[in-house]
């Protein structure tokens, strides 16, 4: 079984994390037109999440406060930008849900990770994400295993993998895993399963755009000759590619920073929508879906 390598931190490729995602949302918009609305609602709520991660690092409420601060002082902001600039079915949910739950149970049933309704769940990641990003000492209040496939932060569950970049620029660095929960990332062995712990290349598939090698830098991606290892320029996600496993049919999205030293894997993942359709259609189930459900 593999283990997770030691160490975690919370992912911030640039001086203001809240920078580089309206950045890439900028980016990714114009990319990605099949995209564009949820790129639109995710850009809508940056800044209430930014004001939250700003007023959270300040205030430091404890972590016995921490779902009471999000729902009482977070949660109505998510609330008026999902109802203002979400998706049509999104803000129905989200009027039904907040007349007939309340916001706390919502939120505290998220830091249990308990399973819940898509909407109850984006409400409560929207709300309390960026305050445990901003206090490291809050992350110990929520339930979850601290195991090699579990956040050591707060015991969640990975959105996606990400290669950073490593000191050679032609070169992948170290695989990490980045917390649907939390935001902190811990290092994880290659071509080893985040869901079962599966190692036996044979039951990994991986899928890539032909012609990319998308998170495989030092190595070939399976399936394509050897000496192709150059991206396709008309690659779609050349950066991206899914990481399956035949043991448990699971998966997870997978970003290589040093294909697209610009991506930020939180935003870049949201916006690959074919990926995960692919990967779905053949039978595969996410670890966990992202902020908006994919």
């Amino acid at each position: 079984m593999a283990v997770a390598t030691a160490g975690t931190d919370v992912w911030r490729p640039g001086t203001d994390v809240w920078l580089d995602r309206r950045r890439r949302v900028a980016e990714l918009r114009t990319r990605y037109g099949f995209a564009r609305q949820l790129l639109d609602f995710y850009g809508a709520l940056l800044p209430v999440q930014e004001k939250a991660f700003i007023d959270a690092a300040t205030a430091q409420p404890p972590a016995g406060a921490l779902v009471a601060y999000a729902a009482e002082l977070v949660f109505p902001g998510v609330v008026d930008v999902s109802v203002a600039a979400g998706p049509d079915r999104l803000r129905v949910e989200v009027i039904d849900r907040v007349a007939a739950q309340d916001a706390r149970d919502i939120v505290a049933a998220w830091m249990r990770g308990e399973d819940q309704p898509q909407v109850d769940r984006f409400l409560a990641r929207a709300s309390l994400g960026p305050a445990l990003e901003a206090i490291a000492e809050a992350r110990a209040a929520c339930e979850g295993p601290r195991d090699a496939h579990h956040c050591p932060e707060c015991g969640g569950l990975p959105q996606l993998s990400f290669f950073a970049r490593s000191s050679d620029d032609l070169a992948s660095g170290p695989r990490k895993l980045l917390c649907a929960r939390c935001g902190a990332t811990w290092g994880y062995p290659r071509m080893t399963c985040a869901a079962c712990g599966e190692d036996t290349g044979a039951r990994l598939p991986v899928f890539s755009e032909h012609g990319t090698t998308s998170g495989a830098r030092g190595s070939v991606v399976r399936g394509l000759p050897a000496g192709k290892e150059v991206a396709r320029p008309d690659a779609v996600f050349p950066h991206m590619r899914i990481e399956a496993c035949d043991s448990c049919r699971h998966y997870l999205l997978s970003v290589d920073l040093a294909i697209d030293p610009a991506a930020v894997p939180i935003v870049d993942e949201l916006a690959a929508i074919p990926l995960d359709l692919y990967a779905r259609e053949r039978g595969y189930t996410k670890i966990t879906t992202n902020l908006m459900g994919f």
